[in-house]
């Protein structure tokens, strides 16, 4: 017969809290082996880490990496896009998340996500970190009020205008290295498309 020892209450506890932050760094390993990038091919914007395409008199910015609020860690969750759309065209510029999306290399298609509709929990480090042990970390339900704050507002970029934030994409399969983000110009007036904006990013190891 086997018995099964018992540790004392504060052995016990401190193997939880091992086995806890073991567990978060191989969340974390899992999540963050890759970063999305530019890619070669893209036409790069003065930004760091970003890119830029235009049509019909439309310029789309897509910055990576950009994120630098609350959660920090925001990456290993969502990929969070800031983009910046200049309209120097002559139609009214309808902007709607479901005019937005990544396409992976296989055509699977990623819709941005409305930030409202962002749901789930990320764990973070509580502050400031020479305060606590590793093993403090704090669940954060998504998304936050920053995250919110900071996305893209639904409406109109007029002729001459700009507007930008954040946009929130679900990660895509560790296969699909290349990706490009699409946007799809609609005219806030007529309804109708006028044109497609294509920036080509890529999947970066860590």
């Amino acid at each position: 017969m086997r018995t099964r020892l018992a540790l004392p209450k504060h052995l016990a506890s401190i193997a939880s809290a091992f086995l806890l932050v073991a567990g978060l760094g191989l969340v974390g390993c899992a999540t963050k082996r890759e970063v999305v990038v530019p890619a070669p091919s893209a036409l790069l914007a003065p930004q760091p880490n970003s890119a830029e395409a235009s049509d019909s008199g439309v310029q789309i910015v897509v910055q990576t990496n950009a994120w630098d609020g609350y959660p920090r860690d925001l990456n290993a969750d969502v990929i969070p896009l800031k983009v910046t759309i200049r309209n120097h065209g002559r139609h009214l510029l309808a902007v709607r998340y479901g005019n937005f999306a990544l396409i992976a290399a296989e055509d699977r298609r990623y819709p941005d996500i409305p930030p409202y509709e962002i749901t789930g929990h990320t764990y973070e480090h509580l502050q400031p970190r020479w305060a606590y042990s590793n093993a403090e970390y704090v669940s954060v339900p998504l998304p936050t009020k920053e995250m919110l704050e900071r996305a893209i507002s639904e409406g109109i970029v007029s002729k001459d205008e700009t507007a930008g934030g954040f946009l929130y994409f679900h990660k895509p399969a560790p296969r699909s290295q290349t990706l490009s983000f699409r946007t799809v110009l609609v005219d806030a007036e007529t309804g109708q498309t006028f044109g497609t904006i294509v920036v080509p990013l890529s999947l970066r190891p860590l």
